[in-house]
């Protein structure tokens, strides 16, 4: 799943990384790594598909909605938590919540 990188301007990056098998299914797997600089005043955001992903939303178009409500939040000032919810809220007006978790790192 790729992750987003929100702006305090309001914009936001998708970053692609390396994939693999789900997390604890197979001992011994190994990962690959992506190392990209958090700017002062952006977040890091990583969902998980059920927020991004359903029956009437494609990935692409759930990972734009997750992001522009993400760069929104944080140019709105709002804190870690506060971009979550804004982000799960978006999810839930779109009907396809699954499974569902959101992380948010705020660099300040």
């Amino acid at each position: 799943m790729p992750v987003l990188c929100a702006h305090d301007d309001g914009s936001y990056d998708i970053h692609e990384l390396p994939g693999g098998p789900v997390l604890g299914v197979l001992p011994d797997t190994e990962y690959g790594e992506e190392t990209f600089t958090l700017d002062k005043d952006s977040a890091l955001v990583i969902v998980t598909d059920g927020v991004v992903e359903g029956p009437g939303l494609t990935l692409d178009a759930g990972l734009e909605l997750a992001g522009t409500q993400a760069g929104a939040a944080l140019h709105d000032g709002l804190n870690a938590e506060e971009i979550a919810d804004r982000i799960l809220d978006s999810a839930v007006a779109v009907d396809h919540l699954d499974d569902v978790a959101v992380l948010v790192v705020r660099r300040t």
